[in-house]
Formats: structure tokens, C-alpha cells, sequence
């Protein structure tokens, strides 16, 4: 292809690279003084059908027109121009003389925290301008930057096409494909292999280069936390506190909780390296030979874990934490080793050296909390659940996981408390609920159990208590209800009749007695029942009006209409008793034979 001329203007001198989606050429530009050099990139459109071309070509036509705008910036090459010719896309742009970054940063090789921030505020400075186009470029790596030569600024290049994602873009559904592999595995997050890429996932790629830069290692290699899937590499590197934190965001595994684009990265960037910052003096570093050996043993540890031989996991990270004993990434999954084959006391130690050096890290602080309570070490456990749960108050299982050890100290109100916090937050977490109705029936709380709808349990803490006070009639009364809200109402009859044995005159216990007898159909004994709460609570308007339902029912229409008639007089805006009364008056009156005619004097 070295003698063609393409678009009657591009004489092709060599081949550059290129990948699945298009290749890139060297050419003169023989339209211009002096036939400069530049580069032609040609787009490849897998498949060649009308759909895919139409498709491809829009894409193609975004791209040099985000291209045309990009390109008025310094350090993004200028488009040239942009043709078609024989199905195929090509775009020409202006050649940019250096290096690329990747003969920076290489595998083994690491750069100064200095060399890597001036590094990363030259390529976010670049990226803003991008980001506030809404562009995403979706492969920044060391090969799509260029150390210019004439000023050793680093320059943005490889726009293609397929990684132009502007709002105005056409999404038909054969682009989603196209769209899904685009970017390099180490530098792409979890959103963008998804094929759902945003303005963040440019900042986690800039993020995932500034990590292989101060580390030498390949990113794919980086340590991530089993339990959050965050990159683990603060063990790997030594920057100042400020500027690790900013990498952290840069690179969260979920987008939301990265720098939302290019620009808000290099603000914080900025602050977090300020003059005014704290001196940072960095710790001794390992050597490169060390750092390999670190990971070596971290990811063999990790290996023989998920196969669940933990005595030689233990070893493993035995020997990271040896060499490094500030990895606390290995110190936890240590922990976890030990943990497994009941090294208890080893894995208080492992879960300690955690705590200490990342005091906010409440796992570690909730499995201490475990590993504690197995060496029998209760009030140290509940000082670490302690701990997680200023970190985490609305930790259910923390809180649950607290009562358990509160009731092995025997502080039975504050376990009870804790399950009771862990059942507000989660209302049908079964463990606290199983733990709540365990301890207040051991305690014999009735009243609790019954409020809580616990009938069952309420009913077996009244027979446990009924044992040692059977003449409690708190209890029985207490046994009844529950039984009536099961439904056994013939025990809760009984339980009701021995209520009023022990303590005659308890006008509750009447009441629910006449409930209950009514809807076991003894209407004669309920409406006696209601009758002596009347007695015993004359201004109890409900008891006259149930009192006449009853009547009522036993074809006692004088007394009834008496008891309605009470019950209105006591309530006169208790419509069903006024309707009551009034109804039966009027059916009295109707059954009431017409009277006999006055005979007229003779």
C-alpha cells in the first residue's frame, strides 16, 4: 500500500498499527507546501451490509466532527479531513512527533510521585477540554498518548470512531456490540465492559496509569479487596496521604463514587498536591525485586484460598506480611485463613494489625469482633462490634451480632435494645427476631410477646410463668388473649373464667369472655357476661350496646331496647346504638296488636 494515493491527496508511506477496527497509516500530504506528514486512519466495518455501512458511518461522521472541535485544542492532533472511498472511512490528522508514554511507563519500571502527578495534571488538563465537549474517549493507556517532542507535552490521540460517544449519537442496537469491547482490559471499569461508559470511566483509566506508573506493575496485577472489589494498591506504592486518596476516587469500582469527569479529578488533584499540603516523608520503598515477589506471594495466597487450603494460604501471606508489613490487604485475608483452620488468637492479631492502620475499616473490625468472642474474649468483641457501629450505625447485623455477646455478659436489657435497633432497621431480619422472642420468653415477657404478635411464644411464657404463680390473673388474662387471637377460643374461655375466679370484679376479663362465648354461639352466658360488666362499669357505653345486640338476639326486646337506650344516653353520637334503639321501638310497636274500638254510649 506504500505507493497509493488516497483521496487524491495522501501518499501512504507506511503502515503504523492498528487493531480489529481500522489501521493507521504515515502519509504526505501532497495538497500542502512542502507535502508535511500526517496520519491516515482508516475505519474497518466488520461486516459490510448496508445496515452495518450506515452504521459505521455515522459513527465515522461524529467522530470527525468531534474531531474538528477536539482539534482546536494544542495537545489533541488537528483533523485534516475526512472522506470515503470504496466502503472504506478514513480520517486524516495532523502527525505528532515523540514518543509514547509507553516507554515511560513499562512493566518493572516506576515513576516518582512527582514525574507521575506532573504526568497526570498534563493528560486531565487535556481530558477537560475533552469532557466538556461530553466526549468520552474510552482508551486512555500509554499507547494513545504521545510525549511531543518539541515540548514534551503529552498529547491525546486515537479519537476512533467507535469510542465517540457524544449525546448526539444514534444508538441502533448493532452498535451495541461494536461498542461493548472498545478499550483495554486493565484500564476499562466495570460500567464500560458493560458497554455503558461515561465521563468517570475516562477518569478510572487515567487513574489505573498514574497506579502502573508508581507501581511498575501491570494493572491487570493490582490487588483488589475480595470484599469491595477497590483496587488495594496503597501497599504497593508510597505517595502522601492526600494525593492516594484522590487516586482512590479516580479508580472506585462504582462510578457514582469516582470524580464525575475530567475536571472535577484535577481540582482535587491540585489541592491534595498544593503548597500548602502537609510535608509527606515517604516511607522506605521496596525494590522492584521485592514488589514482584510481594504480588507473587499475594496472588499464590489468593489461589490456594479459593481452593480452601488455608493452612498453605496462611503461609503465603505470611510471608507478603513479612516482607511488607504494612499490606493490609494481606494482614485481613490472614485473618480470614487463620480464621478457618481456628487459629483464633493468630487471627485476632491479623485482624488488629488491620484495624490499627485503617481504623475505618469496619469489616476488620467486625470479624476482630468474631475472632474475639471465639477466644472467649467478650469485652474486647464488644468493643470492636462497638467500633463498627460508630462506623456503620445502621448495620443490622452488627447490631444483632451485639446483643448475641451483650447476653453472653448477661446485660439482658441492652441485648434486648440491640435487637430491637437491628429489627427497626430491618423489620424481618429472622435472626433478631428468632433472638428477640427467645430471650423474652426465657424473661417471661408476656406483655412484650403480645405486642409483638408473638401469640405462640406469648402463650408459653405465660405457662412457663403460670408454674411458679398460677394464681397470677395478669398472666391468665394475658394467656386468653393470646389464645383468642389463635383462635383456640374455648382455652380462652377457660382462661378468661379463671381470671374472674381469682379476681371477680376484672370487668376485662367479662368482656372477653362475652366475646369469645358469643363467637362460640353460648349467647345466654355471653350476655350475662356483658351484662356484669354494665355492673361493674355503668358508663361503659360499648358493654350496654353489646349488651343489647345479645338481648336482642335472644328475643329479649324490652331489656334491649333498655340497653340501647343506655348506650345512646351515654354516647349520644353512637350512631349504631341510636339506629339500634330506634329500630327495635319501631318493630315493638309494629308486632303490638291495633287496639279495640270505644263502644259509643247507647
Amino acid at each position: 500500500m506504500s505507493l497509493q494515493i488516497l483521496g487524491s491527496r495522501y501518499h501512504i508511506l507506511r503502515h503504523m498499527g492498528g487493531g480489529g477496527f481500522g489501521q493507521t497509516f504515515l502519509a504526505n500530504d501532497l495538497h500542502l507546501p512542502g507535502h508535511p506528514l500526517c496520519v491516515v486512519k482508516r475505519l474497518q466495518p466488520r461486516n459490510t451490509d448496508g445496515l452495518s455501512l450506515d452504521s459505521a458511518r455515522r459513527l465515522f461522521d461524529a467522530e470527525a466532527e468531534a474531531l474538528y472541535v477536539l482539534g482546536s485544542h494544542s495537545q489533541i492532533p488537528r483533523l485534516l479531513a475526512h472522506f470515503e472511498e470504496d466502503e472504506h472511512f478514513y480520517l486524516a490528522q495532523e502527525f505528532v512527533e515523540g514518543p509514547l508514554l509507553s516507554e515511560e511507563i513499562y512493566i518493572g519500571n516506576r515513576l516518582s510521585e512527582a514525574k507521575t502527578v506532573e504526568m497526570l495534571q498534563d493528560i486531565l488538563t487535556t481530558l477537560c477540554a475533552v469532557h466538556d465537549r461530553q466526549v468520552i474517549h474510552r482508551d486512555i493507556k500509554p499507547s494513545n498518548l504521545i510525549r511531543r517532542k518539541v515540548d514534551h507535552k503529552i498529547v491525546l490521540i486515537d479519537f476512533g470512531a467507535v469510542k465517540q460517544i457524544s449525546h448526539q449519537l444514534i444508538q441502533p442496537h448493532d452498535l451495541h456490540s461494536m461498542t461493548v469491547a472498545i478499550g483495554s482490559l486493565g484500564y476499562m471499569p466495570n460500567e464500560q465492559l458493560a458497554g455503558h461508559p461515561c465521563l468517570s470511566s475516562d477518569v478510572y483509566a487515567v487513574g489505573m496509569l498514574a497506579l502502573q506508573a508508581l507501581t511498575g506493575l501491570d494493572p491487570k496485577r493490582l490487588p483488589r479487596d475480595p470484599r469491595t472489589s477497590e483496587l488495594m494498591w496503597r501497599e504497593l506504592a508510597s505517595v502522601r496521604p492526600e494525593l492516594a486518596q484522590v487516586l482512590d476516587t479516580m479508580v472506585r469500582y462504582d462510578h457514582r463514587q469516582r470524580y464525575a469527569n475530567a475536571s472535577e479529578a484535577l481540582n482535587a488533584l491540585k489541592q491534595a498536591v498544593s503548597p500548602s499540603a502537609p510535608t509527606f516523608i515517604p516511607p522506605l520503598e521496596l525494590s522492584s525485586q521485592a514488589l514482584e515477589a510481594h504480588v507473587a506471594w499475594l496472588e499464590r495466597a489468593d489461589d490456594l484460598f479459593e481452593q480452601s487450603r488455608f493452612h498453605d494460604a496462611a503461609r503465603c501471606y505470611e510471608k507478603v506480611v513479612k516482607v511488607q508489613p504494612n499490606a493490609t490487604t494481606a494482614w485481613f485475608k490472614l485473618g480470614m485463613a487463620l480464621e478457618n483452620i481456628e487459629q483464633y488468637a493468630l487471627a485476632v492479631r491479623a485482624y488488629k494489625t488491620v484495624t490499627q492502620r485503617q481504623r475505618e475499616d469496619y469489616l476488620a473490625w467486625l470479624k476482630l469482633g468474631k475472632a474475639l468472642e471465639r477466644c472467649d474474649n467478650y469485652k474486647e468483641a464488644l468493643a470492636a462490634y462497638d467500633e463498627v457501629l460508630q462506623l456503620q450505625p445502621k448495620n443490622y447485623w452488627a447490631w444483632a451480632d451485639r446483643g448475641q455477646l451483650l447476653e453472653q455478659l448477661e446485660r439482658v436489657e441492652e441485648a434486648l435494645a440491640a435487637y430491637d435497633r437491628a429489627l427497626e432497621l430491618k423489620p424481618d431480619f429472622q435472626l433478631a427476631q428468632g433472638h428477640r422472642k427467645r430471650l423474652l420468653v426465657a424473661l417471661k415477657r408476656v406483655d412484650q410477646l403480645y405486642t409483638l404478635q408473638h401469640y405462640d411464644d406469648a402463650i408459653a411464657a405465660c405457662d412457663q410463668a403460670l408454674e411458679e404463680t398460677p394464681e397470677d390473673a395478669t398472666l391468665w388474662l394475658m394467656r386468653g388473649m393470646a389464645l383468642e387471637n389463635q383462635q383456640q377460643l374455648a382455652e380462652a374461655a377457660i382462661a378468661y373464667n379463671t381470671v374472674i375466679s381469682l379476681q371477680a370484679n376484672d370487668h376485662v376479663a367479662w368482656f372477653r369472655l362475652g366475646t369469645v362465648l358469643e363467637e362460640l354461639g353460648v349467647l345466654q352466658r355471653a350476655a350475662k357476661a356483658y351484662g356484669n360488666v354494665t355492673r361493674l362499669q355503668p358508663q361503659n357505653h360499648w358493654a350496654w350496646y353489646q349488651h343489647g345486640r345479645l338481648l336482642e338476639q335472644l328475643n329479649r326486646h324490652r331489656e334491649a331496647i333498655t340497653a340501647y337506650h343506655q348506650a345512646s344516653q351515654l354516647q349520644p353520637e353512637f350512631a349504631p346504638a341510636q339506629a339500634a334503639h330506634q329500630r327495635l321501638i319501631g318493630q315493638t310497636l309494629a308486632d303490638q296488636p291495633p287496639a279495640a274500638p270505644a263502644l259509643s254510649p247507647s
